[in-house]
């Protein structure tokens, strides 16, 4: 990416930091599901992999207006199926997102509570900053492992759905509690993928605990 384009990036996050609520989160349950697409069907891939996730995300968001996110993804798959061969896999990941945001207040009178629901949804991308291979069974393809740049470089669609807890907010130096998800629908390969009739698609959903302030 030109340096340039890089720093413009930077540079409008950085000002929509300064503007926005900033909030940190962490995942405490992860599900996913490796589907694959092709002409004639789509279908979630057999045997089924295993993955223990956990996201880490800081997003910058204006109430009803919009969002910015960096976050990072630590990663280990299990009975992961490449090209024929069975694979455990270890990956660390960084991305960034851009989304619109909607909120909704929520009043529970009688509970004397207040709270926000905010939705947000946008584009994303991320790259394996670390990417660890052991093969356990069936074809072993050294392209697996050794995959250009751009094989890591994984795109798509995020949502998030972020409940806040702004009742007690004057009481925790101006400090929301929040409750969500977060939905991950890629558009790219999850791994290196040589057949041009199928894709290979992880879906990932997080549900996380979290502060913004």
């Amino acid at each position: 990416m030109n340096k340039k384009i890089l720093l413009l990036i930077l540079g409008l996050a950085l000002a929509n930091m300064v503007f926005a609520d900033v909030s940190f989160s962490i995942s405490f349950n992860s599900s996913e599901t490796l589907k694959v697409f092709t002409s004639q069907y789509i279908a979630d891939q057999t045997p089924a992999p295993v993955f223990s996730d956990t996201l880490i995300v800081l997003s910058s968001f204006q109430p009803g207006r919009q969002e910015f996110l960096v976050f990072g993804n630590i990663i280990n798959g299990e009975n992961v199926l490449i090209e024929n061969g069975v694979w455990e896999t270890k990956k660390n990941t960084l991305g960034m997102g851009f989304g619109k945001v909607l909120t909704i207040p929520v009043h529970l009178t009688k509970m004397g509570l207040e709270f926000s629901l905010d939705f947000s949804a946008g584009p994303y991308f991320h790259i394996f900053l670390s990417n660890h291979y052991t093969h356990v069974s069936g074809q072993y393809k050294r392209e697996v492992e050794t995959a250009s740049i751009l094989h890591r470089v994984q795109y798509g669609l995020y949502a998030t759905t972020r409940l806040r807890l702004t009742h007690y907010k004057k009481y925790f130096n101006a400090v929301d509690f929040n409750l969500g998800l977060h939905f991950f629908m890629p558009f790219s390969n999850h791994e290196f993928n040589d057949d041009a009739k199928a894709r290979y698609h992880l879906f990932k959903t997080f549900a996380f605990l979290g502060i913004s302030f």
